[in-house]
């Protein structure tokens, strides 16, 4: 049984209980990073006018791996990671899983962070380099997960007003945009199929599910709670890339780095002057929660296999992240190792998911 406190005086004093809607709210946060803002260029780049559709499809991923990992620990009667893993793998491999994913999440929190520092240095900050942003980034996410994952749910709850308002926006350029842009809606299945991996990981950091499962005060229907978190991203990221390609044309959008903040800046609205900073905002207290999620599972795992107590771990934790999150500024860096070692990080998790889905059947067995 999950008390309100973790279990083991390394993690004394530190509140992870949530509930399923704040669990829900967690969900959709996750999987909010650059995609809504790069997205519709990677994937216009391969599926053209059709780039919609992989986004689409590809939300089968989140979807499947809240069940997935519902099932999992439902087999295993909602044991912390660590310990469900030592239960179907045993210590030692047990400890090479846990590794790989805090560098997983590690990579998540960086990459994120970095990416955050120069969008926001692109576009309404100048005056402020990626740096002193990071800096900022950092201390903000930190302050929201030093004391548990209770505290990143109420945010999370408090902050997803700002999603509809995300979903919302958009639709003002309804009107506006050109419906030739998107025919023929089918060109090539090939292409949209191609172009699927990309949108793959844009819905990556919904394997925080892996982790919180056993932090619920109640698991009743928990599965229809993991659908619509996961829907509502789903809806957000396709909303993005149809509204973009709708607007811009497929040429357009696969050319510029950032589609949407160039739709956003091409906008003209009576009542604002400028649009992208109203924008960035709402996209930036995202990031600021997507973060703190990552950060939460870092130290979470770091603290779980050193016994180092929680906040001291989460002070370590948060200092790789912020000095990887220095080395990703470069676009080089982070466009490199992102596409070097994200893929592998991502079959990964998702090789290990089916995995444990069949040996948690195979232990339930057993334990019979």
């Amino acid at each position: 049984m999950i008390n309100d406190m973790i279990k083991g005086d390394y993690m004394k004093d530190v509140s992870n209980k949530i509930t399923r809607f704040q669990y829900m709210f967690i969900i959709q946060a996750s999987m909010i990073g650059l995609g809504i803002l790069s997205l519709p260029s990677s994937v216009c780049d391969v599926a053209q006018q059709s780039g919609w559709i992989p986004t689409l499809l590809s939300g089968v991923y989140p979807l499947f791996i809240t069940f997935v990992g519902y099932i999992i620990h439902r087999n295993a009667k909602f044991l912390d990671f660590v310990q469900l893993n030592n239960k179907l793998y045993g210590k030692i491999l047990s400890y090479v899983i846990c590794f790989v994913f805090f560098v997983y999440f590690l990579l998540q929190g960086s990459l994120v962070t970095a990416g955050f520092a120069n969008v926001l240095n692109f576009s309404t900050t100048k005056f402020l380099s990626p740096y002193s942003i990071i800096i900022i980034t950092i201390l903000l996410t930190f302050l929201s997960t030093n004391e548990g994952l209770t505290n990143i749910g109420r945010l999370a709850e408090f902050l997803f007003p700002l999603t509809v308002l995300l979903i919302i926006l958009p639709l003002y350029f309804i009107n506006r945009g050109d419906s030739t842009n998107l025919l023929p809606i089918i060109s090539d299945y090939k292409l949209i199929l191609k172009a699927m991996p990309d949108t793959f990981f844009s819905y990556s950091g919904v394997e925080i599910c892996f982790f919180i499962f056993p932090f619920l005060t109640s698991k009743k229907k928990i599965n229809i709670f993991s659908a619509i978190g996961s829907l509502i991203t789903i809806t957000l990221y396709t909303i993005v890339v149809f509204i973009t390609i709708y607007y811009c044309g497929f040429n357009l959008t696969s050319k510029l780095q950032y589609p949407l903040l160039y739709l956003i800046a091409s906008s003209e609205i009576p009542v604002l002057s400028n649009f992208e900073p109203l924008f960035i905002f709402l996209w930036g207290a995202k990031i600021f929660l997507t973060v703190s999620i990552s950060g939460f599972i870092v130290t979470y795992i770091f603290s779980q296999v050193t016994k180092i107590p929680y906040y001291k771990s989460c002070i370590v934790s948060f200092g790789l992240i912020f000095l990887l999150s220095l080395f990703f500024v470069p676009d080089y860096n982070r466009t490199f190792f992102a596409g070097l070692l994200i893929p592998i990080m991502f079959i990964f998790v998702f090789l290990w998911s089916l995995i444990s889905l069949l040996l948690s059947f195979i232990r339930k067995g057993v334990s019979k």
